[in-house]
Formats: structure tokens, sequence, C-alpha cells
């Protein structure tokens, strides 16, 4: 759409908006779409536990213990990915004043919500990883995709 379309709708009453960035940044970022097509983003996990990247090991600690998938999503303060703080390296790390920063692994691997369900689970069950980051293309954390959730959809 036209941005001068886009501003007679908007003076209509109407919520429009002039997207220049293109379809693929449009799905890259997890928005609704049409099609047949089954994406990462329809089984993704979005209640991932996450922590500040700055934070100290001893505040965040509990809510590694308590999470399911054995690790926290650090983030900067505006919900970027930062990080990836695994249980094993907190369990083995001693002083509760240490910072995520200093023991999480930087620039954990993440795909996209436009990414299609099949070929992604396939490379998952190939490279045995049991879930992957989901992030919009600014690199904001969308959710979690489980291995064996990408599979169930493929089947619905």
């Amino acid at each position: 759409m036209s941005p001068r379309a886009a501003w007679r709708l908007d003076s209509l009453g109407y919520d429009a908006y002039d997207y220049v960035a293109g379809k693929a940044d449009w799905l890259a970022f997890g928005l609704a779409s049409e099609g047949a097509a089954t994406l990462a983003a329809r089984a993704l996990t979005t209640d991932v536990p996450t922590c500040g990247f700055r934070d100290r090991l001893g505040d965040v600690r509990n809510i590694l213990e308590e999470s399911r998938f054995g690790m926290l999503v650090a983030l900067n303060a505006e919900g970027i990915v930062m990080g990836r703080l695994d249980a094993r390296t907190a369990e083995n790390a001693d002083d509760d004043e240490t910072t995520v920063e200093q023991l999480m692994r930087e620039g954990p691997t993440t795909v996209r919500p436009s990414e299609e369900l099949g070929p992604l689970a396939e490379r998952m069950r190939r490279a045995d990883v049991d879930a992957v980051l989901v992030t919009s293309s600014d690199g904001r954390l969308l959710g979690l995709l489980e291995r064996h959730q990408a599979e169930e959809a493929q089947k619905e």
C-alpha cells in the first residue's frame, strides 16, 4: 500500500501502516499472516524464563533452578537477547556476586518465527538440538521452539 493510501485510511478511522521493510521482515517479527505454511511462530512457547544480562547470579539462581528448560535467556533492557545462562554453568559458579554476563554463552543460536517448521524440525533433529530461541529480526526474544512442539505442529 502506498503511504498516501495509508494516510487516507487513517483519516477514515482505520489503523493503517506503511510497512516499508517488506513481507520477509513482517514475517520475521512474527506478525499476522495468511497462507498455508506452518511457521515456527505457530509452535513456540512464550513463557521462557529470562533475566537481565547484568543481573547477579545470586539474584537469578532460584529462577534458573525452577526453569523447566534448564536455562535463562539473558536480555538487555530493550528485550534483546544477549546470551543464554545454562544451569550447569551456574552450578559450577560459587560466587553469587558473579554477573550473568560473565557466565552466559554469548550469541546463542536463534531462528525467526517465519521459518517453516518442517525443515527447521529436521535441522534440529540432525543437529540433536532439543530447543532453539526464536527472535524477531532485531533480536527481541519472542519465545522458544522445542523440537517436539515443532514435530507435533507439523502433524496438525
